[in-house]
């Protein structure tokens, strides 16, 4: 059966709540996968998702950036939470690797064997870490965002990346996907990006339905991406 678990944890200047998904019914340690939250903040939408990564057979981390308690009402409040963690990227990372190395101490975690998936924000989120040159196995963005964070990083990226996109998405262009794909090359990762035709942002939450503002779910790229996850992630932790 899947249970859930919340979990606190700290560092000098704050709390953070995340949820652990896990399958009680397997036995020993099993591959990590963070999952990392939208501009809202941690949500039913990525516990949902940590349920489902649960069922594959990995140990999910629905973590927090913002802070405990810390999280959106509507989108002016999450532009709000969302550019105070913008304004400094490094310390954003250091939220990142904060959860990551939490989750990693669990009796059920093969410290090994860590990934990460996000979703907007959690997208940029989940690139940032790839992009530190951490030791890790994979990250996959769902329809994130591109920016590179303007940290000085040194040496090859070592996680493979996974990016999901809409080739509508008003959040980051064509041109954009084009500049991803050379930067991620100078730094010698091993990428792939799958971009979807007529789908815009937050295609894969079921909540988003304004087409007008290029946000809108589309039933087919969602499955067709989690597909995609699934398969990368079993060839990541093979």
């Amino acid at each position: 059966m899947i249970q859930t678990t919340q979990l606190i944890y700290s560092d000098k200047k704050q709390s953070y709540e995340g949820v652990i998904a896990y399958d009680d019914s397997q036995k020993g340690k099993r591959p990590v996968v963070l999952v990392s939250h939208t501009w809202m903040g941690q949500s039913q939408f990525e516990e949902d998702k940590a349920k489902e990564l649960a069922k594959l057979g990995y140990l999910a981390f629905a973590i927090d950036v913002f802070g405990q308690g810390r999280r959106a009402k509507n989108a002016e409040e999450a532009e709000t939470l969302m550019n105070e963690m913008l304004e400094d990227r490094q310390e954003l990372l250091n939220r990142i690797l904060l959860a990551m190395e939490t989750i990693k101490k669990n009796e059920m975690a093969d410290a090994k064997n860590v990934g990460a998936i996000g979703f907007c924000f959690g997208g940029k989120c989940v690139l940032d870490l790839a992009r530190s040159g951490i030791n890790m196995k994979g990250v996959v963005c769902f329809h994130g965002i591109f920016d590179p964070p303007g940290i000085e990083h040194e040496g090859d990226i070592l996680a493979k990346i996974l990016v999901l996109h809409g080739w509508e998405d008003p959040m980051a262009f064509p041109k954009d996907i084009v500049s991803l794909g050379y930067e991620l090359t100078e730094r010698n990762a091993s990428w792939e990006i799958d971009v979807f035709g007529h789908t815009g942002h937050a295609f894969t939450n079921p909540n988003a339905n304004d087409p007008d503002g290029g946000m809108q779910f589309n039933p087919l790229a969602n499955d067709r991406s989690w597909q995609r996850m699934t398969h990368f992630l079993e060839e990541v932790f093979e």
